[in-house]
């Protein structure tokens, strides 16, 4: 899977982490695996959550395949990037192609959250 739009937003969100002057200790940054799908939790109590935990498989050099919900993809400014960077869609009325499409995910050897 070509992803095109993935390293560009991780341009965008480590200048927003400069700009904002955060700097982050990440620990445990082995345990990421280099390889092979795995399944990363988190909480999530935030909107930037997700930028979070994302910085923190960079040093694995993983992208994260996030889950969200649908209306996110329906935004017209979000749904693009959601999808660019090939998030996975959840409708939470009917889950089922949800759970698919992160076993495939998985099965390809990404990371899902």
């Amino acid at each position: 899977m070509t992803d095109r739009v993935y390293p560009a937003v991780i341009v965008v969100v480590k200048l927003l982490w400069r700009y904002l002057g955060l700097k982050f200790t990440i620990k445990g940054s082995e345990h990421v695996p280099r390889s092979g799908g795995a399944i990363m939790a988190i909480n999530h109590i935030g909107y930037l959550d997700f930028a979070i935990s994302g910085t923190a498989a960079l040093p694995a050099k993983r992208y994260v395949r996030y889950m969200a919900k649908k209306q996110i993809f329906d935004n017209t400014i979000a749904g693009p990037l959601m999808r660019g960077m090939h998030h996975i869609s959840v409708d939470r009325e009917s889950g089922s192609a949800s759970f698919v499409a992160a076993l495939r995910a998985l099965r390809a050897g990404e990371i899902v959250s």
